[in-house]
């Protein structure tokens, strides 16, 4: 009965696993070909990513592919709500203040009387964002300064306005402040209220360097206390300046490197693409009573030595500032041997000398002549008293007034180097130096 029963059973359970087998490995060719497929997919998509970036470069994927970091575009921010970039926060505040957003533009910045009166000018008044729109302006302390250059109706450059940037402990950028200048608000006319920044210790050292480049001599010794920075020391500084054709290059600002209430350092990168040199100059500042950022002490020793090096003819290091024997600085013009007449060089560190002394008419000047041992005493005494005299007439022509100027001759009595060496032969090159003048603008 059994045997009969089995025989007589439906297939069913047969066909049924013969169809899982079946569909098993359908579904396993399936995906197996779909996988295979995906890979020449893959490995053409980083080409075709490049060829669209080609053409739209304004496009920025912000989705990173494995082992990638996302990039960021100009005006996303981090997590945090702070911006990853400095350029990212540039961008950010460009924009805003062009499309005039008002609320944007105060939360972006944290001071909306100043984000207000910036609305005002670019949809009221016309102003417009610069095409070449910020600049680094140095930094104080750390913190970040950049200039937004802004253009009045017209076209017409006005002063900057100067953002500081701070990086935050979440490794965010945020504006710390918004800083409106007496020459920014001068020209802006009506401030809504918004008063003029006091010019901080960056600020004094920019417009201080600025002065000196512009051979604006007056600004420059309004910047300084004269008690503590001698017109010598200026008027050298000045000097190797203009001679060097030294500039402050775009990318070395000015750096506020510590500060405190009333003191701060500073220093700054030159170059002289004349003389092909790098140095740097250094500035302490002071707060003054009158609340105001002076200069008290340049030092530029390192620039001067250099400058020294590369200037000198013949062997003959040259130096327009030098010790004075008498105590302080002096300026020194040097002549040919036997000669009174001024040498090109000479004429120009007058120029400078004669600014500096028309910025202060009360400042009085003594002028010392000077010669080498060569010759006799009778004649060398005519000879350097010829030569002060002749930068008295030089300074007189550039407008300096006579009764600040006292000459007199003093021949060979004073040298800054010695006539003769030690064996007793002749010294050209310590004979060249003691034949000069000498300008005391402190006495």
């Amino acid at each position: 009965m059994n045997s009969s029963t089995n025989k007589g059973s439906s297939p069913t359970p047969i066909l049924v696993f013969t169809a899982i087998v079946v569909l098993s490995v359908v579904f396993f060719f399936l995906f197996s070909l779909g996988s295979f497929g995906e890979k020449p997919e893959s490995a053409a998509a980083p080409p075709a990513t490049t060829t669209s970036a080609a053409k739209t470069p304004t496009t920025i994927s912000l989705q990173p592919s494995a082992g990638q970091t996302a990039l960021q575009s100009p005006a996303v921010k981090d997590h945090s709500g702070l911006f990853t970039t400095i350029h990212a926060l540039q961008q950010e505040i460009s924009a805003r203040v062009t499309a005039a957003d008002l609320p944007a533009l105060a939360k972006l910045t944290g001071e909306k009387p100043k984000a207000a009166l910036l609305h005002r000018l670019v949809s009221e008044s016309g102003w417009t964002v610069a095409p070449e729109a910020w600049f680094d302006a140095g930094s104080i302390t750390g913190v970040a300064r950049r200039g937004l250059r802004l253009e009045m109706p017209g076209g017409k450059p006005a002063q900057p306005l100067m953002v500081d940037i701070d990086r935050t402990k979440t490794e965010g950028y945020k504006v710390i402040s918004l800083r409106f200048s007496p020459a920014l608000t001068l020209q802006i006319g009506s401030t809504d209220g918004v008063s003029a920044d006091m010019p901080d210790p960056l600020d004094q050292a920019h417009r201080f360097f600025d002065s000196v480049l512009g051979h604006d001599f007056k600004t420059a010794r309004s910047l300084t206390l004269p008690k503590k920075v001698t017109h010598e020391k200026l008027a050298g500084l000045c000097i190797v300046f203009e001679e060097g054709e030294y500039t402050v290059p775009a990318s070395s600002p000015v750096k506020i490197t510590a500060a405190s209430a009333d003191s701060a350092w500073a220093f700054v990168k030159v170059r002289s693409e004349k003389q092909k040199l790098e140095n740097e100059v250094g500035l302490e500042l002071e707060r003054s009573a009158d609340g105001i950022w002076r200069i008290h002490t340049l030092n530029f020793s390192e620039m001067l030595e250099a400058y020294v090096r590369a200037t000198g003819t013949g062997g003959v290091f040259y130096s327009p500032i030098i010790k004075s024997a008498k105590g302080g600085e002096s300026i020194v013009l040097y002549f040919d041997f036997d000669k009174a007449e001024l040498v090109s060089r000479a004429l120009l560190q007058l120029n400078i000398i004669a600014g500096l002394l028309k910025s202060d008419p009360a400042r009085k000047m003594k002028i010392t002549g000077h010669s080498d041992a060569v010759g006799s005493d009778d004649y060398n005494v005519r000879l350097s008293a010829e030569r002060a005299r002749n930068v008295h007439a030089r300074l007189i022509e550039l407008g300096v007034a006579t009764a600040q100027i006292e000459t007199t001759g003093l021949g060979s009595t004073t040298p800054l180097d010695a006539n003769r060496r030690q064996d007793g032969t002749d010294n050209p090159e310590g004979r060249s130096r003691n034949r000069r003048t000498e300008i005391y603008l402190d006495f």
